[in-house]
């Protein structure tokens, strides 16, 4: 079946409050043996032409060939938000997602400091953090009430930073700027404890809302910053180095356990080397791409990182005292 038909179908399903997996159109027989192959439709929260995108149609080929076309994976792109994508997997009307840092905050919110600015020294420590026993409970209950699974370790997406319009060496240099965040509380805490003056603008309409002064700066990794121009509407790019955002796979627990437990570890190991190697070519990336930048007008600063690791203490001491766990200490120490 093309994709956009059965996008269309899976459209009239949800309009029709459908809630089943739709095993019809994957072919399976229910069973595990996948007879008649099983074909999986993964909704992604990135546009079309995104790496992620293009890794994920690699593995997708991989998997096909791994498993004789047992295994057929369509990535659609731009399928819509993180809860709708989510949301569409939980109920079964697609097969799984590609997402950012959404299953963390609606899953385990009392751990969200392993995806908050400020916390970690660098990513290797970050990434330790995902596999520890803490995140434990939530990745469980992503799979019970959630009804998928995480597949695959996470992707390194690259080092968050701020651009402005001016330099941000030092944190006092952001008291008072209209800072676009993510729509995610404890960010605009931690984010207001330091000084900024927070504001929650949708992505897409990111590059205007700087263009007419609705914010005055931002923060995203360089990639983000070069491939949406915002060098256009920013002058300064300050390398705090305040989060690496990560990417996520999940699948639906049916779709995932109809396969055969050979396929299954097909799609597993498969998809977890393509992680690691398009992580490790981002990270090799990163600088060149604030070169980029660079030779595109912005301004590339170097900060105060400690100054800005002090400024950031007494709003992530709240945040743990009030809403995380464990404490920051133990965080620090992993």
């Amino acid at each position: 079946m093309p994709q956009q038909s059965r996008r269309d179908f899976i459209g009239q399903l949800c309009l029709l409050g459908g809630t089943g997996a739709v095993t019809s159109l994957a072919g399976c027989s229910g069973d595990g043996s996948s007879d008649q192959g099983q074909s999986m439709l993964i909704g992604s929260v990135f546009p079309s032409g995104h790496v992620i995108n293009e890794m994920a149609k690699s593995w997708a080929d991989t998997v096909a060939q791994e498993t004789n076309n047992r295994v057929s994976i369509t990535i659609e792109p731009a399928f819509g938000g993180e809860q709708e994508v989510m949301e569409q997997t939980r109920i079964g009307s697609i097969e799984g997602t590609i997402i950012g840092t959404r299953w963390v905050i609606d899953y385990d919110p009392k751990n969200f400091w392993v995806e908050s600015p400020f916390v970690f020294e660098n990513w290797d420590q970050q990434k330790r953090a995902f596999e520890t026993e803490h995140l434990d409970d939530g990745r469980q209950r992503l799979r019970e009430k959630g009804n998928q699974r995480l597949v695959g370790p996470p992707i390194y997406r690259g080092y968050r930073h701020i651009s402005g319009k001016s330099a941000l060496e030092t944190p006092e240099a952001i008291h008072g700027t209209d800072l676009r965040v993510p729509d995610l509380s404890p960010w605009v805490n931690i984010w207001e404890g330091i000084g900024a003056s927070p504001t929650t603008v949708a992505f897409d309409e990111l590059y205007s809302a700087l263009q007419q002064g609705v914010v005055e700066a931002q923060e995203n990794p360089a990639k983000t910053a070069l491939s949406s121009s915002l060098y256009e509407v920013q002058s300064h790019y300050t390398l705090t180095q305040h989060l690496a955002s990560t990417g996520w796979f999940t699948l639906n627990t049916d779709a995932f356990e109809a396969l055969s437990e050979d396929d299954r570890t097909v799609v597993s190991e498969t998809l977890t080397q393509h992680i690691e190697d398009l992580s490790s070519r981002i990270a090799d990336s990163e600088s060149e791409t604030i070169d980029e930048l660079e030779s595109n007008g912005m301004n590339i600063v170097e900060p105060d990182r400690d100054a800005w690791l002090a400024a950031a203490e007494k709003p992530l001491q709240a945040q743990f005292n009030q809403n995380w766990q464990p404490s920051l200490a133990d965080v620090r120490n992993i």
